[in-house]
């Protein structure tokens, strides 16, 4: 007996006819489009972003408000991801966090318990804490019982949910922000409350006020971790355009034999300091430090100490610190934010200011709509009333002849020349508010509703009578920093140097990590080197023959730390080239492999490199790399135990990646090896003239292309 299998009919609705590359493409938008306009990016307006809108219209509807009772955090979280963010518990409760840290500039949250004091902090378990809104916190919920803002339902249509808050003073100015979504990243220094509400109120004011006006009253960013924003390069870039790069140095000080860091720039940890330090000192790049101590707690604040050996300065462990470590650092802004219809963009100083105004006129104007009609329909009910009080006995005589309720409202209408919804209101009053005295109580709420009424017609037809109301109401908002705790934090040191930029003996400037070809110390390429994402060609090379090209393609603009690879050991160097320039490998047997960028695939953040160099079996390395700019008079000086030699790039041909190599320093005396090697676009010089090959003869090695001379 054979078995047989009913297969049923295919269902045609059932059936997507779309390729997969399609359909993959549609949702990977789709994702795309939720993690910038409804994750990670802030609103333009009300400066927050969706989790931290949530949860602050949460704890208002709990009624966490300033002198009510906190509640757990755990509570609040729960129920901000069971009724309008449904995401992890966890990530909400760092966002709270982080709103109620003591290093934010203003705390929205007034958190009770362990929250973060200092940067890289982790909170107690959400179980374990409390919090209600702060007064800054509530001044960006008051205004929502007076519908101000537009409401919408929430994901699953269960509640509405604000699509800004009402907010009374520019929360992404003052706290800053910083967000990675689907090709965009925001990167928002911190300022001075009250420096930006003196802004606003400017601005308001006159509309098209100078840069430099602009730049006077906001002079430079003020985070609440402290620091110092050195030199005044880029500042004034930031400023007007919402674009740049300036130097953030945390708090150092020398104290006899110790270095103290008492602060941190912005987005640094305590530990990530400390793990750096101790890198620095097993690696003897810090060969002078004798013992690290960290005596942070809660009554001192951060507070780590740096113990200098006998025989060495500290002043030189302090310097040492603010270029090795990320004390020093650079802060590459971007102000990138959602504009009205959910998409980024970037936007200066001026236009987020401009978009809190544009936000508080709507607020105005919004809720003078609506206290509008709420006071014209009390006007009508009082004017219905007053047509009563002027025969009560009348009124009452149609009542009482009336056999049902439809018969009385029609009496009233005809007796007192009133509509329906007047003659039911005075249907549901009671007998007692028919009095005489009342009558005078009616006349005063008449000409005060008339007085609102005119003054409320003014401002929703007006708009400069609303900038009237906005100035007035940022004022008594302003009244919320007055406090010491909102004095201006981050010092602005216009007049200092960065310590990674030091004069040498020919008066050149070297940047600890240079421009176009050193190695960053941390593995990765920052803003320091160029912009990798505009102009130049980022590459890494490893001690293993690997090499890597990169164009910064599919990563956020202005991103200030790009990852070299994922896994940097045996890095040799890395850097920017500029359009043009090749590339050479030098490995430790003497050989050069002279590669022209344009015939490699460039790799994504994720490449470790691929075959650069082929090397010999014996201990071979690659111990140089060298960006070439292929200008004529361009050398390679390489110096081995016992000689050294200058080699003209241009005796140098060009291979593909994956070879081995041309020899370009023959060995003397049973040398193997290569001590180091380095470049010069203009030739090298001895007793200040330039050294040409054909002028070297100290010793010469036929068929080399160039001289070799002994060392020393």
């Amino acid at each position: 007996m054979t078995a047989t299998l009913d297969v049923p009919e295919q269902n045609p609705d059932l059936v997507l006819k779309q390729s997969a590359d399609d359909y993959w493409n549609h949702y990977q938008l789709t994702f795309a489009l939720y993690s910038v306009s409804d994750r990670a990016i802030p609103s333009a307006f009300d400066g927050l972003k969706p989790g931290q809108r949530r949860l602050l219209y949460q704890m208002y509807d709990s009624r966490l408000l300033p002198g009510n009772k906190p509640q757990k955090s755990s509570k609040v979280c729960s129920a901000v991801t069971g009724n309008l963010h449904p995401h992890g518990g966890a990530s909400m409760y760092g966002a709270a966090a982080l709103m109620a840290a003591e290093f934010q500039r203003v705390k929205v949250i007034d958190g009770q318990g362990a929250f973060p004091r200092i940067q890289g902090d982790i909170p107690a378990a959400d179980r374990y804490t409390e919090m209600r809104l702060s007064a800054p916190g509530a001044a960006l919920t008051a205004e929502l019982a007076d519908h101000a803002v537009p409401m919408v339902p929430t994901f699953d249509g269960e509640w509405t949910e604000p699509t800004v808050l009402p907010a009374q003073w520019p929360v992404l100015l003052c706290n800053g922000a910083v967000g990675i979504a689907e090709g965009w990243a925001t990167k928002v220094p911190a300022h001075n409350p009250r420096e930006i509400m003196a802004a606003c109120r400017a601005l308001l004011k006159t509309p098209n006020m100078t840069d430099d006006r602009l730049v006077k009253l906001i002079p430079g960013p003020d985070w609440g971790c402290g620091a110092t924003v050195v030199g005044e390069t880029g500042l004034r870039e930031y400023i007007t355009t919402g674009r740049g790069q300036f130097t953030v140095r945390g708090t150092v000080s020398v104290e006899g034999k110790n270095v103290i860091v008492t602060e941190l720039p912005p987005g640094v940890a305590s530990n990530t300091v400390q793990e750096r330090i101790r890198a620095l000192v097993e690696s003897g790049e810090m060969s002078g430090v004798a013992d690290m101590s960290d005596l942070t707690d809660r009554r001192n604040g951060l507070r780590i100490v740096v113990t200098a050996k006998r025989g060495h300065s500290a002043e030189q462990i302090r310097e040492q610190l603010l270029a090795l470590t990320p004390l020093e650092s650079t802060f590459a802004a971007s102000l990138v934010a959602l504009d009205e219809d959910r998409v980024p963009r970037w936007w200066s100083v001026r236009e987020l200011i401009g978009a809190f105004l544009h936000l508080r006129d709507s607020v105005v104007l919004r809720r003078s709509e609506y206290r509008l009609d709420k006071v014209t329909d009390r006007r009508h009910l009082v004017s219905g009333l007053m047509q009563i009080h002027l025969d009560i006995d009348a009124a009452v005589a149609v009542i009482r002849s009336s056999d049902t309720v439809d018969e009385a409202r029609t009496g009233l209408q005809e007796r007192f020349a009133i509509d329906a919804v007047q003659a039911d209101y005075v249907l549901a009053l009671q007998l007692r508010r028919l009095t005489k005295l009342d009558v005078i109580e009616l006349q005063a709420e008449a000409e005060k509703l008339d007085a609102e009424f005119a003054e409320l017609t003014e401002l929703v037809s007006n708009p400069d009578a609303r900038r009237v109301v906005i100035d007035k109401e940022l004022v008594e908002t302003a009244k919320l920093f007055k406090g010491p705790e909102f004095d201006r934090r981050t010092v602005l040191d216009f007049d200092a140097t960065p310590v990674s930029a030091s004069a040498d003996e020919d008066g050149a400037r070297e940047r600890k990590v240079n421009a176009s070809w050193r190695l960053d110390d941390r593995g990765v390429f920052s803003d320091s080197h160029g912009e990798l994402l505009t102009s130049g060609l980022g590459w890494a090379v490893w001690a293993d023959g690997r090499v890597k090209f990169t164009t910064g393609g599919g990563l956020p603009y202005k991103i200030r730390d790009i990852p070299v690879a994922p896994d940097i050991t045996g890095l040799v160097r890395s850097g920017v080239l500029p359009p043009g320039s090749h590339l050479a490998l030098v490995t430790r047997r003497g050989k050069v492999l002279r590669i022209d960028p344009a015939a490699v695939n460039p790799q994504g953040a994720a490449g470790n490199g691929v075959a650069g160099v082929k090397l010999a079996a014996d201990g071979d390395a690659v111990i140089a790399a060298l960006p070439l700019t292929c200008e004529n008079g361009e050398s390679i000086l390489s110096i081995s135990e016992k000689a050294w030699k200058v080699t003209e790039v241009a005796d140098i041909p060009v291979k593909g990646r994956g070879g081995a190599g041309v020899g370009f320093h023959p060995f003397v005396n049973g040398e193997d090896a290569l001590l180091s090697v380095s470049s010069s676009a203009n030739g090298f010089a001895r007793g200040g003239k330039p050294v040409r090959a054909e002028k070297r003869a100290k010793a010469s090695i036929k068929g080399s292309g160039s001289d070799v001379a002994p060392a020393g």
